[in-house]
């Protein structure tokens, strides 16, 4: 069968071979969300990179907005912070670390250059994930058995993404991604299968898992998306009163769903409070440059910092454990409202783009389904940035937020015929 799907791929064109550029995706997606810190998905990240900058025209046309440029100036911030960090050399390891996955993201608005590829993109990665969730959950109920699995998961190691939050983010990702797709059409009996099987997964693996944040986010984003999807002010007063009262309910059956909600650690947010208090002292005291990009000087400037002694808690903390004080502690003032000001931009133009979609449906349907890819793009971007209130977006998640971004760039772009009709 994977034979079949590769020679499906591939085109003869005067005798030379040309490879679509969806099975490319899918095997850029395979290496990047089942291996995303090994050398062959850095690899594959440096050559997205540098097909993007080698078509410097045509990224430059998807970039250039206000996100574009809020974005652009906060990453030459960040590299140049070089110069005043708390730790240059850990600063400059870290950029150096990013820049694949910075320049990646330029190509994903010219690979994915129309809705139809980018719910291709989104339905691709999505699944991918889903299987190595489901692997992972194979594993854990192997080793563990019922009931121990359900509360010992979390605990056990190895874990598949670096922590059972990042995993669990992801399950709720995709869950997310599968719901979108229903919603805008799912032909054919077998794919609506498949995709019910995919909520219901990773559904099981949230649970499974028990971590509260990703719990609380997931539900959060649940309730947010039909007041997101749904067209019409009267529409989206129905459901926010539907969906404040879904939110009432599942607040009282938190301890339920995962008996974690009662634990003491709710208090103090398992230490974060402190950490973050911290952290915004000693943030406080250059809040114009801050200390520099990266955990390596996060790290520094808060337990090798000799003008202050570092947080008494019981665990060692590599970032400051939201994102959005990591972004004033890492470039002040000026990288927070770079950075804050891009993600508003971005979602400002997918709000456009689905009230131009919008505008060419003939009935309500259509309506509803014109505004489910840019509704999807933007929750997932929420998603991740809400989660960012109480924990840092790291490893694949930052790269999941990264990939929205781009993906955004690509369907906000302005609209050509070829492309409105592959709507």
């Amino acid at each position: 069968m994977m034979q079949k799907l590769w020679n499906h791929g591939i085109e003869k064109a005067g005798g030379a071979v040309v490879v679509r550029r969806w099975a490319l995706a899918l095997a850029a997606g395979a290496m990047l969300w089942f291996r995303p810190s090994n050398s062959i998905s850095e690899a594959v990240l440096w050559l997205a990179g540098l097909y993007a900058l080698w078509n410097w025209r045509t990224t430059l046309t998807a970039w250039k907005n206000p996100a574009g440029l809020c974005f652009g100036v906060g990453i030459v911030w960040a590299a140049a912070s070089v110069l005043w960090s708390f730790y240059p050399a850990g600063t400059a390891q870290d950029l150096s670390v990013g820049l694949p996955l910075v320049i990646s993201t330029l190509a994903i608005s010219m690979i994915f250059d129309r809705p139809s590829r980018i719910w291709a993109a989104l339905v691709t990665s999505a699944g991918l994930i889903t299987l190595r969730l489901a692997w992972d959950l194979i594993r854990l109920w192997s080793e563990l058995g019922w009931p121990t699995v359900m509360t010992e998961a979390r605990f056990f190691h190895p874990y598949v993404y670096t922590h059972p939050n990042v995993s669990s983010m992801m399950a709720g990702l995709c869950i997310l991604v599968f719901i979108a797709r229903w919603v805008a059409g799912a032909n054919g009996c077998w794919r609506k299968v498949a995709l019910a099987a995919g909520m219901a997964l990773n559904l099981v693996y949230l649970v499974v898992l028990a971590s509260r944040g990703p719990q609380i986010v997931f539900a959060l984003g649940l309730l947010i998306f039909p007041i997101v999807l749904l067209p019409g002010w009267r529409s989206r007063l129905v459901a926010l009163l539907l969906v404040s009262t879904l939110g009432f309910g599942l607040f009282k059956m938190a301890i339920v769903v995962n008996p974690r909600f009662q634990d003491r650690t709710m208090t103090n947010f398992n230490s974060r409070d402190t950490v973050w208090g911290h952290s915004k002292l000693l943030a406080d005291r250059k809040p114009v440059l801050g200390y520099g990009f990266g955990k390596q000087a996060f790290e520094k400037a808060v337990y090798d910092n000799p003008d202050q002694r570092p947080p008494l808690v019981p665990f060692h903390f590599p970032h400051a454990h939201q994102y959005w004080l990591m972004l004033y502690f890492q470039g002040g003032i000026i990288g927070f409202a770079l950075w804050s000001l891009g993600w508003l931009a971005l979602l400002v133009r997918l709000a456009r783009t689905a009230i131009r979609r919008e505008r060419l449906a003939v009935d309500g349907r259509g309506r509803v389904q014109a505004r489910v890819l840019p509704a999807l793009l933007g929750m997932g971007i929420l998603y991740i940035l809400i989660y960012g209130l109480g924990d840092f977006p790291d490893h694949v998640i930052r790269r999941s937020l990264f990939y929205l971004a781009g993906l955004t760039m690509a369907l906000t772009l302005p609209p050509t015929p070829s492309k409105e009709a592959s709507q």
